[in-house]
């Protein structure tokens, strides 16, 4: 084959293989069916899981910022400061709720537990 001919069924068996004819089925078979919910955002935020861990520390072991950041192992207490700010409120109750939370999270999200 010279420079100027053009292997058509070369192209299309290439088309065919990575499913350039039905670009909106791949895309449809690779797009997950559930849609994320709010709580799934916000699980998926750091800072939402050591504002719940600090606001525990604080309310019911009187942990100060400086304290929270050095039992969560953060390099600066101003990180709990801004996720505090960020989520106001606390969604559980006791810290072992936090963990049970925070496992199932993990295994919707295919990590496994060894614990």
């Amino acid at each position: 084959m010279t420079n100027n001919q053009f292997d058509l069924e070369a192209a299309l068996a290439k088309l065919h293989e990575e499913d350039w004819l039905h670009p909106d089925q791949a895309a449809l078979q690779n797009m997950p069916m559930e849609q994320e919910t709010e709580i799934d955002k916000k699980y998926q935020q750091k800072s939402y899981w050591i504002a719940q861990f600090s606001h525990l520390l604080m309310d019911q072991y009187q942990q100060s910022n400086r304290a929270c950041a050095r039992i969560l192992k953060q390099a600066n207490h101003q990180y709990i400061t801004r996720a505090i700010a960020r989520y106001p409120t606390t969604d559980f109750e006791t810290l072992t709720d936090i963990q049970k939370g925070l496992a199932s999270y993990a295994k919707t999200q295919g990590v496994k537990d060894y614990g």
